[in-house]
């Protein structure tokens, strides 16, 4: 009699290398499987009729802004304790909205004038008696006492925008262009991007030849780019970012909802679902999302100078009183 063998030891069911092949297959399959119909319920970027934008909005030369990095999150993009309805409802629900202009009148009567400055030199006390609101024929100064230098065909296109807008600003060649991403295939033909920059920004910008100054009007992917003229408003760069900031409502005064975004982050969700999810479906004027540095809001872009309290209306003033 032999020797018994080691494979005689050895159940059959392992025996045949082509059986185990298949069952860790399988095993791995299902696992993956399982992995993503969990993650997804929770994943922002959520698969819809209308497909988002999978190419490249804009293509920028290696050493632009390479310096000029973005802040950093902690949080996953698919982690986000905040409910994006499906793109297809949100795209009709915006768009029927911002079709029935009855409920967007604005509520506000703005000053205007032929200041010094563009705030309208009122002290502070001045302006704060203007914050209790009661009576709606009264006008409240919110700056443009001195005209907001822009070309005339920018302004055209920003009272045009008569839906959702998306603003963003850099001064003094302080950040990079940042193009959004995850936008859904309609979104580009129905919300409007602006990106204000100053004389140094722009003519960064030329010297990138990401646009040329020989035209009238300048777009970079998903912006369309304003050139503010800084030597007619205020010395402080800063002080000349803060008013498409805060200014939103009067810049665009046709558009129902707004987005501001600091030029250091990155717009990562359509801002359709942004507006529908912080703003629509909870019925306030207004959202601020948790910057790590600085606040951004989106809202109503009748409410962005004022906030709602026992059905009066407050007009917001600037740190330095001076803005609006």
């Amino acid at each position: 009699m032999g020797k018994p063998t080691t494979s005689a030891k050895t159940p059959l069911l392992f025996q045949s290398k082509l059986l185990c092949f298949s069952l860790f297959y399988l095993f791995i399959t299902l696992f993956l499987a399982l992995h993503k119909s969990l993650s997804s319920k929770h994943c922002i970027f959520k698969s819809s009729p209308f497909h988002p934008i999978q190419t490249s909005l804009f293509s920028y030369p290696p050493s632009y802004g390479q310096h000029k990095y973005a802040l950093s999150t902690q949080r996953s993009s698919c982690s986000s304790p905040v409910f994006f309805s499906d793109y297809r409802v949100v795209f009709e629900n915006i768009r029927d909205l911002c079709g029935n202009s009855s409920g967007f009148s604005p509520v506000l009567k703005y000053m205007q004038g032929n200041a010094d400055s563009f705030g309208g030199n009122f002290n502070t006390q001045k302006r704060i008696s203007y914050f209790d609101h009661v009576n709606d024929s009264v006008e409240i100064p919110c700056g443009f006492f001195k005209k907001f230098p822009i070309s005339n065909s920018d302004k055209i296109a920003m009272e045009t925008c008569n839906g959702v807008v998306v603003v963003s600003a850099i001064f003094n060649s302080h950040d990079k262009i940042r193009q959004p991403r995850g936008l859904g295939s309609k979104t580009l033909e129905t919300v409007c991007f602006f990106m204000f920059v100053d004389d140094g920004t722009f003519e960064g910008l030329e010297d990138y030849q990401l646009i040329s100054g020989k035209s009238q009007e300048y777009k970079i992917g998903a912006w369309r780019i304003v050139k503010v003229s800084s030597k007619n408003l205020y010395e402080n760069p800063a002080m000349n970012g803060v008013i498409p900031k805060y200014l939103v409502h009067r810049l665009f005064p046709n558009s129902k909802f707004s987005i501001w975004i600091d030029a250091k982050l990155q717009l990562t969700v359509d801002p359709l679902l942004l507006i529908h999810s912080l703003v629509v479906s909870k019925n306030v004027d207004m959202a601020i999302s948790k910057h790590p540095f600085f606040n951004s809001y989106c809202g109503r872009s009748n409410g962005n100078c004022k906030v709602e309290e026992m059905g009066r209306y407050r007009c917001i003033a600037g740190a330095n009183g001076d803005i609006l």
